[in-house]
């Protein structure tokens, strides 16, 4: 029969052993909920000025808070908070938001514009924004994105107002508004609006 100090010598040794295992699921929830305010409950966002970050790869969350904290990446209320952050603490959350399943946002659209746009979005879009058969996600999730946030972004990109934007994005989407309208920049919004539901 073992002693009461013998066991209870096991039972503090296996605390200590299993604390880095659970040391850092509190960290991760913690540095997690600090988003939840503006982008939703595990990053699938309801306010409109906000993106979806469930599923965003991390590569790409990495960089848009290294851009924002850097200043290079244009931001109001962002700015300021990802300065907050070490590398390692951005680390954290993107492998975090990156395991989350997005919730798309479920919100009114043209039915008409919607069609125009999934036309649109499988001419010029879909080789990077998959979204049509099976494949590995190329970049981050349209579908279901709030519509005042996708045409702010995407007017951003167009007029060069972000330098954080690649050349191959730039382009493309001057491409696209060359080749058609700015007009049809509504129909690609109208569109991943319509992949949330209605």
């Amino acid at each position: 029969m073992y002693s009461k100090k013998f066991i209870y010598l096991i039972l503090v040794i296996g605390l200590f052993l299993n604390l880095p295992l659970n040391a850092s699921e509190p960290q991760t929830r913690m540095l997690v909920d600090t988003c939840i305010a503006c982008h939703g409950t595990n990053g699938s966002s309801v306010g409109s000025a906000t993106p979806n970050i469930a599923n965003m790869r991390e590569a790409l969350f990495i960089k848009a808070m290294q851009d924002m904290q850097s200043g290079e990446r244009p931001s109001t209320v962002m700015r300021l908070i990802a300065k907050g952050y070490t590398d390692d603490e951005i680390r954290i959350m993107a492998k975090f938001f990156s395991q989350q399943q997005a919730i798309p946002h479920r919100q009114d659209f043209d039915v008409q514009k919607a069609q125009k746009g999934r036309q649109l979005h499988n001419l010029y879009c879909n080789g990077c924004h998959k979204i049509e058969g099976p494949t590995e996600l190329l970049s981050n999730n349209l579908a279901g994105q709030q519509m005042p946030y996708l045409r702010h972004r995407l007017t951003e990109f167009i007029n060069d107002a972000d330098p954080t934007i690649s050349p191959l994005m730039r382009n493309a989407l001057q491409h696209f508004i060359k080749k058609n309208s700015q007009e049809s920049l509504d129909y690609l919004v109208h569109y991943y609006a319509s992949l949330g539901g209605k």
